[in-house]
């Protein structure tokens, strides 16, 4: 379609149809007010050329029928009453027929009106003759007058009224043609404005239409070509030749499908190269890397999961139970997939050992959901290889182990010696020497502690003093606890509090163990609180566990050491000194040992509270067992 010319713009094109719309209303308009005038000039023409005559008329009537009256009285003998009647209604009909007489409108009315001026003369002239003469007083007298009104008075009288009843017939004749007349005019009035209004709305609508369809068919024709952009097909172009708004419109949009093609045939190379990349950088990665979809089948694994599992087109396209026949990796990428929940332990229970050419390789394992706007995209399972680190780590337990065993004996040695200083077995000593053993028994009671406590970690990661596990009550265990710390709590002037309730279910748990844990929580709060402060012990039933949680109203950690609190040496700055910094790892490494884990919630100068949780419901024998080997599992 090409449109040229002033009408090749739109907004032209629009005002001419409007134009073209006031116009047409304009010519309705104005048949409307010219009919409204020639019916409104045909009643004033019938009001004033007519309707004065005809109430003229009927006046002359009146007036001529009391004059007669007045006649009748003075015959009757009241002569003063007939003449002021007559004089009274002869001045009205003189004020008619001036209003007749003025008002001439139909042929031969004014022959009708000067007939009626010269009767009405001779009739005035026997009547006013009657009314100055005497009243009639015998019966003769008014005989003689009666034959006068009736020989002369009487014709009068009809003369006249016959002719005003002329006057008034002419005019009300008159008055009907014109009604008439005027409901023709109305008539052909108001079907002169049915055919113009209908003419008009023909006229508007086929006007209408047409603009309607010189801007709508372009204008779907961009709408179609625009939804095949949308949907991605961009090679599309608008062919539309107009000089107008649409056709800048329509070039606007090919520029824009131009400008999208180039930006889409970029971003694809971008995409491309991306996709290279991320494929060359998996392919590069070290540790063993599986890619699967929603629902859990395998979309890509680099080659270090194919030096695992085999070559990659033997598991693309296989779920993953079947592609990587690992238990523990399938669990962990269903996790991902239907909870998904990140799998990243750092202790045993994310280890996983595989056979790699005959040799056992130990890798942490992490899976991961993949999501974007839309949703779950799949899940990413990476193997860390820490082979050499768990040796290493192996390493360093044996000589920890190994070395506190050593010094185990000549620490033990020295302490017996200061004891028998102290008790004075090779003589009394100074107050200054005293005080040197007072302190040298100080310093070799922490080394011992901590002598102990590396025995014990070894003890635990090795696998060597599994717990024994038998049910207790939580109470049993807070009251064994709170019992160990009591005299250090009175010392220190802390108060502790016992909120465990006595009906929680009893827990397989290794007694000495969380006792162990319990009473190195408390003193920790024991320690870190001033005088006054108090370390509260609660336990509650949260789901198939039971919580416990110690409480203080110490100094608090600050942020900067809570990630750090469980590991090993680790010791809060400005916190009280009382030991190596083992104690925390050593209950998170019992705690773990139970199949619970333990937190720590605090703010500087605002206390902490500890919390860890030990399931319940669970066979004695069976959790022992799982245990057991599950740690000589790891030792390995």
């Amino acid at each position: 379609m090409t449109v040229t010319g002033p009408m090749g713009n739109l907004r032209v094109q629009l005002l001419v149809s409007h134009l073209v719309l006031v116009f047409l209303m304009f010519i309705v308009m104005v048949g409307a007010i010219v009919n409204f005038a020639r019916l409104g000039g045909s009643i004033h023409r019938i009001l004033k050329d007519n309707y004065a005559s005809v109430v003229a008329a009927q006046d002359m009537k009146e007036t001529l029928e009391r004059q007669d009256s007045a006649a009748t009285f003075f015959l009757t003998g009241n002569a003063r009453k007939a003449r002021d009647q007559y004089e009274e209604n002869r001045l009205k009909f003189e004020q008619a027929y001036q209003v007749e007489a003025h008002n001439i409108t139909e042929p031969g009315e004014q022959q009708m009106a000067d007939d009626i001026r010269d009767r009405f003369a001779a009739y005035s002239q026997q009547i006013q003759k009657l009314l100055s003469s005497e009243p009639p007083t015998t019966k003769e007298q008014a005989d003689a007058y009666s034959q006068t009104y009736f020989a002369t008075l009487e014709p009068g009288f009809k003369g006249v009224k016959d002719r005003a009843q002329d006057v008034l017939k002419l005019n009300q004749d008159a008055i009907n043609r014109a009604s008439v007349l005027a409901e023709n005019e109305a008539r052909g009035a108001t079907l002169t404005a049915v055919v113009v209004t209908v003419g008009a709305l023909l006229l508007a609508m086929f006007a209408a239409a047409r603009m309607t369809r010189a801007a709508l068919i372009p204008l779907r024709s961009l709408a179609r070509q625009a939804e095949e952009i949308g949907v991605g097909h961009l090679n599309q172009r608008i062919e539309l030749r107009r000089s107008d708004e649409i056709g800048v419109l329509a070039d606007a949009f090919n520029r824009m499908s131009e400008k999208l093609r180039e930006a889409w045939l970029l971003e694809e190379q971008r995409l491309h190269r991306a996709e290279r990349m991320s494929d060359a950088a998996l392919e590069s990665l070290y540790d063993p890397v599986v890619v699967t979809d929603a629902t859990g089948v395998i979309l890509h694994w680099n080659r270090a999961a194919a030096w695992l599992f085999g070559p990659e087109e033997h598991g693309i396209g296989r779920p993953a139970s079947q592609a990587v026949r690992e238990a523990r990796i399938v669990e962990a990428i269903d996790r991902a997939i239907h909870q998904e929940r990140i799998s990243a332990e750092e202790d045993e229970a994310g280890f996983v050992t595989l056979q790699t050419d005959g040799a056992p390789r130990t890798y942490r394992l992490r899976a991961t959901p993949m999501r974007d706007d839309a949703g779950l995209l799949g899940a990413v399972a990476v193997l860390e290889d820490i082979t050499h680190l768990r040796e290493l780590d192996r390493l360093k337990t044996e000589f920890i182990g190994v070395a506190s065993h050593e010094l185990r004996t000549p620490v033990t040695s020295l302490l017996l010696s200061v004891q028998l200083l102290q008790e004075g077995a090779v003589g009394e000593l100074t107050s200054e020497q005293k005080q040197v053993v007072d302190a040298q028994k100080e310093d070799l009671d922490r080394l011992e502690r901590m002598m102990r406590d590396l025995l014990d970690i070894t003890r635990l990661e090795a696998g060597v003093t599994p717990p024994s596990f038998v049910l207790v009550s939580p109470r049993e265990l807070s009251d064994a606890a709170l019992q160990a710390v009591a005299s250090q709590a009175a010392v220190k002037g802390v108060l502790l509090v016992n909120e465990v309730p006595d009906d929680l279910p009893s827990i397989p748990v290794d007694r000495a163990q969380i006792v162990r844990v319990l009473v190195n929580l408390i003193s920790n709060g024991i320690r870190h609180t001033p005088q006054a402060g108090h370390v509260i012990v609660r336990a509650s039933h949260v789901g198939d566990a039971v919580a416990f949680e110690v409480q203080d109203t110490g100094v608090g950690i600050s942020k900067a050491y809570l990630d750090h609190i469980f590991e090993r040496f680790v010791q809060v700055p400005g916190a009280t000194q009382g030991g190596a910094g083992l104690g925390l790892s050593i209950a998170q490494s019992i705690v773990r040992a139970h199949g619970g884990n333990i937190a720590v919630i605090s703010e500087a100068s605002r206390g902490s509270t500890f919390t860890f949780a030990l399931p319940v419901g669970h066979e004695v024998e069976g959790k022992e067992r799982d245990h057991s080997d599950g740690a000589h599992s790891g030792s390995g």
